[in-house]
């Protein structure tokens, strides 16, 4: 090796030893542009880049060293982790895959193929993986969150309640651990230790974010409203808000005036309601506050005393009059509002949409689409089906998506917010669930205590999406 190279690579790695990292990459890259080319330095340089956050960088120089030692289960394992940061999940699974027949006894590995397959839509295939990374490392918190997160997904919620309750006991400050906890409990239909656990999320890295932040005190039910004003603010999605504004007449009750804040979209679905607020308006002062996801909680709501009294939503006068001149009176065919994907990135609601397509073939059926999330090629899909309308390009905000739902004889959809517009207006409404559904809809049966017009039609298996459409439609023929 040229005496210049040599010092070079020594430098680098001295100072990359040192910690000094910004030197010991320019070492490398001197080294590099004088011809050096090895593995070491190759893995060096990757690892640089993926510490500042270039992964595709750091996927080049993982490739370029895999050339010189194709078989070094290291760099097969950090390549597969660029690879999933660069949201190659497919390939990351098959570089961790190979790295985890290196080293089979090795949890970090087992940790990352188990990880990225739980990404890609398989817990079944990841669970194994978990599993054996926690008999390897009993105590490592990102082996026992992603085991407890495959057991959700596979619908096993007090498999997954046991794993929450080892990793907070191994790991006390884990917040996040008893955050999930609570919604397996909810799902377990165990409302009573869920409710009050949930609380728990406010001091969780998954629940902190979401947290509005506003003076005065936090009501949680204790305290009497009598002549009092409390603030009711959103927390989460548009569907978590629209669930829980059933909350409002019984604070009524209690409280000498409720003011709520909501975000900007669901504003307009409450224009008949008094003193609602969108989300970065002035709010009038208030006593006391309290967030939507809380007041399960405040009312200490159980299984058996959900208010499930519906209609609790109306749809704006002037919107439903425009939708149903635009709709017109129809030919006789029974109108469907359907949605098949929502805003949430959780992976197994969505139903891919040319799964639909014999269902969309039914000639008693017109099918009207009311969501806005439209994957490529979509429009052009749906374009092709006589019986279909899309109206995804005139939904301003959710008074035009209750309007349409008003006007409907059904409502077919996913766990959306487009499933509790159609409860809330008492709408008859059928949701498609994943094998292991959110925490709301418990672990099975096809009714709800939230909702008296809804109808749960769930996975009988993990992805079996064709079984669910299958029983959707012959439903509709019943």
């Amino acid at each position: 090796m040229d005496i210049g190279i040599e010092t070079a690579v020594e430098r680098g790695r001295a100072a990359f030893a040192q910690g000094d990292h910004a030197a010991a990459e320019g070492h490398f890259q001197n080294a590099l542009a004088a011809g050096h080319d090895d593995a070491e330095l190759h893995h060096h340089m990757g690892y640089l880049a993926r510490e500042r956050g270039d992964f595709d960088l750091a996927a080049t120089h993982y490739v370029a060293a895999l050339r010189h030692t194709p078989s070094d289960p290291h760099l097969l394992n950090n390549l597969g982790e660029a690879r999933r940061a660069q949201g190659l999940l497919a390939e990351a699974v098959a570089l961790f895959g190979r790295a985890r027949t290196l080293l089979p006894d090795v949890a970090s590995v087992a940790i990352n193929l188990g990880a990225a397959l739980l990404a890609l839509g398989r817990p079944d295939l990841a669970l194994p993986h978990l599993e054996h990374a926690v008999a390897l490392e009993p105590g490592h918190p990102g082996a026992l969150a992603e085991q407890a997160a495959c057991l959700c997904s596979l619908n096993r919620y007090q498999d997954a309640v046991a794993v929450y309750r080892q990793t907070y006991r191994l790991h006390p400050a884990a917040n996040e651990a008893r955050y999930l906890e609570a919604l397996a409990l909810l799902a377990l239909g165990d409302f009573e230790n869920g409710w009050r656990k949930h609380e728990v999320r406010w001091y969780s890295r998954l629940g902190e974010e979401q947290r509005r932040v506003a003076p005065g005190p936090y009501w949680l039910g204790d305290d009497a409203l009598t002549g009092r004003t409390i603030l009711v603010h959103a927390e989460q999605g548009y569907g978590d808000t629209i669930q829980f504004l059933r909350y409002r007449p019984l604070l009524q009750q209690r409280a000498g005036r409720v003011i709520l804040e909501v975000p900007p979209l669901l504003k307009p679905l409450l224009a008949g309601t008094e003193d609602v607020f969108a989300r970065g308006e002035t709010l009038p002062a208030y006593d006391t506050h309290c967030s939507f996801m809380s007041l399960p909680r405040a009312f200490r709501t159980k299984l058996t005393t959900v208010p499930a009294s519906v209609p609790y939503l109306t749809v704006p006068p002037d919107r439903l009059a425009a939708w149903r001149a635009r709709l017109g009176s129809g030919d006789g065919r029974r109108r469907v509002a359907v949605a098949w994907t929502g805003t949430s990135a959780i992976w197994n609601r969505s139903i891919p949409l040319r799964l639909l397509a014999p269902l969309f073939a039914r000639p008693d059926c017109e099918f009207h689409v009311v969501q806005t999330n439209m994957e490529v090629g979509d429009h052009d899909f749906l374009r092709g089906i006589p019986h279909v309308i899309d109206h995804s390009a005139a939904l301003a905000d959710f008074a035009d998506s209750a309007a349409i739902v008003a006007l409907m004889d059904q409502v077919i959809t996913v766990d959306t917010a487009l499933a509790h517009v159609g409860g809330a207006l008492a709408r008859p409404t059928w949701i498609m669930l994943p094998f292991g559904a959110d925490y709301r809809w418990l672990t099975n049966g096809s009714t709800t205590a939230w909702y008296p017009t809804v109808r749960l039609f769930r996975q009988p298996a993990l992805r079996a999406w064709p079984q669910v459409l299958t029983a959707i439609d012959h439903a509709l023929s019943a």
